[in-house]
C-alpha cells in the first residue's frame, strides 16, 4: 500500500493516535520494501461484516460509504477500488458503521463483532527479556495470554480481530492474519 499524504492525514484525523503509533508510522513510511509477485499478493482482509469473497465482490458497487462512514479510518480502497481493511495504526472498535452505511448488502450485520484477523506473534517479541506484555494488557477482549515459551499466543475463540495488540506492539512483532 502507497502511503501519501492523504493517507496521513487520514490517519491523522482519528479520534485517538498514540505517540507510539505515530512515531511508528513515520519510521515504516521511511522503509522502501520490494513488492511481491503479483501471484504471491496476500489477499486483502474485507470490511467487518463482509460476505464471503466471491458473494462480497459480486455485490460491492464500489460506492465507498463504508470507508467514509468507518470513524476509526480502517478502511481503505484498494488498487480496485473495493475497500479493504486496513488495521496497521488504529484499531477497528467494532461499531459497525460500515455496515449501517452499505447499501449494496455486501456488508451484513454481525451478531458478534469480528474483523476475520487473527494475531501472529512473532520471533522479534520483547516479552521474553523485558516483560513488555503491552500486547495483553490492551487486549479487550482478554483473548491473548503467554504461552509456555514466554511469547504472547491469542484465544481464536475469544480473539475478534480488533487489532489493538498489533498497535501496541513497540516491536511490530505482531501480525494480522485472515482466518479463512
Amino acid at each position: 500500500m502507497e502511503k501519501d499524504e492523504r493517507y496521513y492525514r487520514g490517519y491523522l484525523s482519528h479520534r485517538y493516535v498514540s505517540r507510539r503509533g505515530l512515531f511508528r508510522s513515520f519510521i515504516s513510511a521511511s522503509r522502501h520494501s520490494e513488492p511481491l509477485p503479483d501471484r504471491a499478493q496476500p489477499r486483502a482482509p474485507l470490511p467487518p461484516g463482509a460476505q464471503p469473497a466471491p458473494q462480497f465482490y459480486q455485490h460491492c458497487d464500489r460506492c465507498q460509504q463504508c470507508v467514509s462512514a468507518c470513524p476509526m479510518g480502517v478502511l481503505i480502497v484498494n488498487e480496485e477500488g473495493y475497500p479493504q481493511l486496513a488495521i496497521e495504526y488504529a484499531s477497528c472498535d467494532g461499531c459497525q458503521k460500515c455496515i449501517t452505511h452499505c447499501p449494496s448488502g455486501a456488508l451484513l450485520p454481525q451478531a458478534h463483532f469480528d474483523t476475520g484477523l487473527r494475531p501472529i506473534v512473532g520471533e522479534a517479541c520483547i516479552s521474553q527479556q523485558r516483560h513488555c506484555r503491552s500486547c495483553i494488557e490492551a487486549c479487550s477482549s482478554q483473548a491473548l495470554f503467554l504461552s509456555e515459551r514466554g511469547l504472547p499466543e491469542a484465544d481464536n475463540a475469544r480473539c475478534h480481530g480488533c487489532g489493538e495488540c498489533l498497535i501496541q506492539c513497540e516491536t511490530q512483532a505482531i501480525s494480522l492474519i485472515p482466518t479463512a
